[in-house]
């Protein structure tokens, strides 16, 4: 495996093809559009020298030279285009003649959901400008079979972007601190706070107001190569590009393409067959950076997901449908050379109904929840020849290497597990979850059964594991147990030997190598050894930021009247030293409440805590509060709610 991964703005080329992929030949297309939204007209031929002003226009030349099986390459040209392109296939007339959405110079287009607003008018003293707003779009629906409250901060869609710098949202105007901005959808204004090296007779201010950027139903045989995707305010469970169409649209290839700064997903496959995502990057989304569902014969290789699930760290919403690169019901697919890192989320996430899958030369690098892990999945599921890792000592109180949840037939070869929290975590739902395959309507209860692991690298730090199965039990254990195959492993932690929680003869019992050797019959030619330098590959350089996080569904907490809480924060850097103040909001004007931190400032990394207290004059309610961090221009909020009984 490389241990340098390189950000490619060109194609790269594959000595062999993975047998799931898009095979579109663009040499049919024997029409040419070009598009430049500076010198381009609507009105005219779309020629090079006489193009087209937006992509839109040349989208439905292109589809009407579809249904006269003419192939068309549409060439754009540098510019930022502030338009959403549908291309919409007609039923029983589409052809297979191809289409291809192609930068003239790859990384120079931008496909924008957000415009440009002037007219700020300043407000105040402190720094803070002020313009009407035009929008009630309320919250965002909640998530489907959610067990989890959601905080309203994880459910908006607004973003606001001050010359490229992201502001981070807050839900009331007393919240507001510098790099902020606030909605008032009751009063029609918005108020921004921006840098304080900003010079806003000067600054750009963009404002997120188009939720689909590229949308793709029921078209095969379409490219789209070298574009830039930003800014689109989709609501949660969609992408900024989304391809569908109920298993008729096949033969789809996305290309060096960049997904950044959107709300929801990068891109999204749903319903599709054939399809190949490569050589691209999705980075700061605020759920996802790729994902696919309902996909067969798909092809994910060479891309980057990062910095992604800020929008659901806001409302401390890290594990409900997300994942740097997140996958749900994918069978036959083939997944390489693809890093996932830095999310505040999963790395990746192979999500109920996985069949036929195989994974290879996957990086998982310091994200908040597992770096890989498989629910609800009959399987079977392989990851080899990939890395695992946390940070040093870990990024947060959540980080396991991989987690299986009720998946069968899982293959863990040639990994390494680095650490992590937890390397590998076995647990599930006692008796099984059942479910039903997609294509063809067959019903599975699955279990964690029939895990193999072979020639992998487990190795941990202080008040780390190796391996936990301690969640199971009773017949559960005895089907993970007696279906398991492990050997040729290499396990290691220089701190303790007795690395594995095993639920025999009781539950969470901690044994060593021999005992689980013993418990399991499995690791007989394994050795406890130190590796050397297993996880070079994860050695990723972030960007400067840090994180404020805490336990995951830790967000919504109940006392009665009179009692306190404290909520457990953590502070963790990425390429960054320095020195983090901490704030709340929310608390003004609630009879006998009242919050403090622990400290006001932490250098570089802690676990500050924020306890609330209340009295019996406080009023039962529930009561959201916004937790502040800030080092002056980076700024992170998460939103929890006390309910007083």
């Amino acid at each position: 495996m490389k241990t340098t991964i390189l950000l490619l703005l060109a194609v790269a080329v594959w000595s062999t093809l993975a047998w799931s992929q898009a095979t579109v030949n663009e040499s049919l297309e024997t029409a040419h559009i070009y598009v430049d939204t500076t010198k381009g007209n609507d009105s005219n031929p779309g020629t090079q020298k006489l193009p087209l002003k937006t992509i839109g226009a040349a989208a439905a030349i292109a589809q009407s030279n579809n249904l006269a099986s003419i192939g068309t390459k549409v060439i754009i040209n540098p510019g930022t285009y502030r338009e959403a392109v549908n291309l919409t296939g007609t039923p029983n007339k589409t052809t297979t003649l191809p289409m291809t959405f192609q930068a003239a110079t790859a990384g120079t287009v931008i496909i924008s959901g957000a415009d440009v607003w002037t007219g700020w008018k300043a407000y105040g003293t402190s720094g803070q400008y002020t313009n009407s707003w035009p929008y009630t779009w309320g919250l965002c629906p909640a998530d489907v079979g959610n067990p989890n409250a959601e905080e309203d901060i994880a459910r908006r869609e607004e973003m606001i972007f001050v010359n490229g710098y992201s502001l981070t949202q807050v839900m009331t105007s007393t919240a507001m601190r510098q790099s902020t901005f606030y909605v008032d959808e009751t009063h029609a204004t918005v108020y921004i706070w921006p840098p304080s090296s900003t010079n806003m007779s000067t600054a750009t201010i963009e404002v997120a107001t188009r939720p689909s950027l590229f949308w793709i139903q029921r078209m095969n045989d379409v490219v789209l190569r070298g574009l830039i995707f930003e800014y689109a305010n989709t609501c949660r469970g969609d992408g900024a590009v989304h391809v569908e169409s109920d298993n008729s649209t096949t033969n789809v290839l996305v290309d060096t393409d960049f997904f950044r700064w959107n709300n929801s997903s990068g891109i999204r496959l749903m319903d599709t067959t054939n399809t190949t995502v490569q050589n691209s990057v999705a980075n700061h989304n605020g759920v996802t950076g790729t994902e696919d569902f309902h996909t067969s014969y798909a092809l994910w290789q060479n891309n980057r997901t990062l910095y992604n699930g800020w929008r659901g760290a806001q409302g401390v919403y890290y594990n409900w449908g997300s994942a740097g690169t997140h996958f749900a019901t994918a069978h036959n697919q083939t997944v390489k050379n693809i890093v996932s890192a830095f999310n505040q989320t999963f790395g990746f996430h192979w999500d109920t109904d996985n069949q036929n899958d195989t994974a290879d030369s996957i990086v998982s690098n310091e994200n908040l929840l597992a770096g890989g892990f498989v629910e609800q999945t009959e399987g079977p599921v392989t990851i080899s020849n990939s890395s695992f890792c946390a940070g040093n000592p870990y990024v947060g109180p959540n980080n396991v290497g991989i987690e299986l949840r009720n998946a069968a037939l899982v293959t863990l070869t040639a990994d390494t597990l680095l650490n992590d929290l937890v390397g590998l975590f076995i647990t599930g739902q006692a008796g099984g979850i059942p479910i039903v395959n997609w294509e063809n309507g067959e019903t599975y209860n699955t279990i964690t059964e029939n895990t193999t692991l072979t020639n992998n690298i487990f190795d941990a730090g202080a008040t780390q594991e190796l391996l936990s199965d301690g969640s199971l039990g009773g017949s559960d254990w005895t089907d993970f147990q007696t279906t398991l195959v492990s050997d040729y492993n290499t396990w290691w932690n220089s701190s303790t030997p007795n690395q594995y929680s095993v639920p025999v003869p009781a539950s969470w019992t901690r044994t060593n190598l021999s005992g689980w050797q013993g418990d399991t019959g499995q690791d007989v030619h394994s050795t406890w050894a130190q590796p050397g330098n297993p996880g070079s590959a994860c050695n990723i350089t972030p960007q400067r930021d840090f994180w404020f996080v805490m336990e995951a569904k830790s967000g919504y907490q109940t006392v009665t009247a009179g009692q306190s809480y404290t909520y457990t924060t953590y502070i963790v850097p990425f390429a960054f030293d320095g020195t983090v103040t901490l704030d709340s909001d929310g608390l003004q004007g609630i009879a006998g409440m009242t919050g403090a931190w622990s400290t006001a400032t932490v250098n570089t990394t802690g676990s500050p805590t924020f306890t609330v207290n209340t009295t019996t004059a406080t009023p039962p309610g529930s009561y959201p509060i916004t937790l502040i961090a800030s080092d002056g221009k980076l700024i992170h909020t998460m939103t929890v709610t006390v309910t007083v009984q």
